[in-house]
């Protein structure tokens, strides 16, 4: 009597998930690979303070949120100097009800945070056959077994963190002097307007280009970029400069009067001159 054969995929003994096994997407495959190239960090590296040190400074340029960096951080608890060693592997094995009572997760908040360290290849997970994290050293405290979270991926990547942190710390400084040209810029426009108010010139234009010069520098204050700053701070500046050439010119043209052939007041005050006074908006609807 013919038996049927079970189809590829059904739930049968034979294809089940081993025990302590976990599902590889493509991320953690890439992470394996980066904690293969992990051959001990050199004399002059620092040890693992300087290994930590770079990746929190490296952090917030890599958009990694507070959480993954406070875990990394509190990995780091475990592991001793030795362990990054030649020859060596950072692997730490904190208990899961461990993890989970000092970040303050559950069950499967913490799963899904060491799916997601893993996924952005900052550790790579060495599962036991039963799945259990555990690891023994010897009397010189050298690892001689472990299972767990395995941190060498995190030493491949310090020349990264290092080229990252010193990136974002030139992108911040290049993005604060911009901002400061922008006020310069912005205040130096303001300041000829009053100047062409003040010697009797008639403000229309300036204002006009006033006006533009400010909104730039309003959507200005929003940007984060240093390209988008520096392209926005050009055209101010190119502002700036039209514009003070123009009041030279305007001021240079005029017919030179001296001060006692002019009467300031001849018919009394119901006859003044209406006084402009610029004054900018510095928050546009």
């Amino acid at each position: 009597m013919a038996t049927e054969s079970p189809g590829f995929g059904q739930n049968t003994k034979t294809n089940q998930r081993s025990v302590g096994l976990r599902r590889l997407s493509l991320a953690m495959i890439a992470t394996d690979r980066t904690a293969e190239g992990f051959t001990g960090l050199s004399d002059g590296a620092g040890g693992p303070g300087a290994v930590l040190a770079a990746f929190k400074a490296a952090a917030p340029y890599l958009g990694l949120p507070p959480r993954v960096v406070h875990a990394v951080d509190w990995l780091f608890r475990f592991t001793q100097r030795q362990d990054w060693e030649p020859g060596a592997r950072p692997v730490v094995w904190p208990s899961a009800s461990v993890q989970q009572a000092d970040l303050g997760l559950g069950a499967t908040q913490a799963k899904a945070l060491n799916r997601h360290l893993v996924e952005l290849g900052l550790v790579a997970m060495r599962d036991s056959p039963n799945g259990k994290r555990y690891g023994r050293r010897d009397r010189g405290g050298r690892i001689i077994e472990a299972y767990g979270f395995d941190l060498s991926p995190l030493a491949v990547r310090f020349e990264e963190f290092r080229a990252v942190a010193e990136k974002g710390r030139a992108e911040r400084e290049a993005v604060r002097q911009l901002r400061r040209r922008v006020t310069i810029a912005r205040k130096a426009i303001e300041q000829i307007v009053e100047t062409a108010v003040e010697v009797g010139l008639e403000p229309g234009a300036f204002v006009r280009e006033a006006e533009e010069a400010r909104r730039l520098s309003w959507r200005l204050s929003r940007a984060e970029s240093s390209e988008v700053l520096a392209l926005g701070v050009a055209k101010l500046e190119r502002c700036h400069g039209g514009l003070r050439g123009r009041l030279d010119e305007l001021i240079a043209g005029r017919p030179k009067t001296s001060q006692k052939d002019v009467e300031t007041d001849p018919r009394g005050p119901d006859f003044r001159p209406h006084q402009y006074k610029y004054k900018s908006n510095l928050d546009p609807e």
